[in-house]
């Protein structure tokens, strides 16, 4: 429980307190374009288009989910979630382990520089969610920061993205590809999405899938 309360305790004061001005501007549209992979590379390894359910989770203002939502040419807004409400057009708070979202039922999920402020056993839980919610069919984006080799320069790259984050892990592909192992998911790749324009921290994406044909266990024994 300290550390939920921690971790949101945290996140509230990023957004709402001194340093406001600048988590607004990480979050606005612009800010979010800058530093995350071309939109519409998003929307095409999602393969996100009119008629399909899209949530983000870890949204911030859901600014860019919207702005990739609209790339898409959704008719529907996304569904929106975060640990706190940032002032945007969040649609709930939530935990990464418990999702407000029926089973099967997301057909493209992201999640943009989010895990890196909770525990593995947090992350672990966060991917089961997603497997549960996902699909037949689906896909789900995780990006997040990675780290480097040179210990001065990982313990800088940490720094830069320590906004909002009461502790700061940056996983390799290694560890991200083990926490979200085992969950239910039909394939787990790897997506190289460069890294931040200025300065140039790198990135790591994990592209999650579930087969159309999957039908849940219970089901397949009835």
């Amino acid at each position: 429980m300290r550390r939920r309360r921690t971790a949101r305790s945290t996140r509230e004061r990023w957004v709402n307190g001194p340093w406001r001005w600048l988590a607004r501007a990480i979050n606005s549209q612009a800010g979010m374009a800058a530093i995350t992979p071309r939109v519409q590379r998003v929307v095409n390894l999602l393969e996100l288009a009119p008629g399909k359910r899209y949530v983000d989770i870890g949204c911030g203002t859901a600014n860019f989910a919207h702005l990739v939502a609209a790339r898409a040419k959704m008719t529907e807004p996304p569904a929106t979630f975060d640990i706190t409400d940032s002032g945007g057009a969040l649609d709930a708070v939530a935990w990464p382990e418990h999702l407000p979202i029926r089973d099967l039922s997301v057909d493209c999920l992201t999640s943009f520089y989010f895990v890196r402020r909770f525990d593995d056993d947090v992350v672990h839980g966060f991917a089961e969610e997603i497997s549960r919610v996902l699909a037949p069919g689906g896909i789900a984006l995780v990006l997040e920061v990675a780290p480097v080799v040179s210990g001065w320069l990982d313990r800088f790259h940490r720094w830069v993205v320590s906004g909002g984050c009461a502790e700061v892990d940056l996983r390799g592909w290694g560890r991200l590809a083990a926490l979200f192992t085992e969950c239910g998911f039909d394939a787990i790749d790897l997506v190289n999405v460069g890294p931040f324009l200025l300065p140039p921290v790198p990135r790591i994406g994990v592209l999650l899938r579930r087969r159309p044909d999957f039908v849940p266990y219970h089901e397949s024994e009835s």
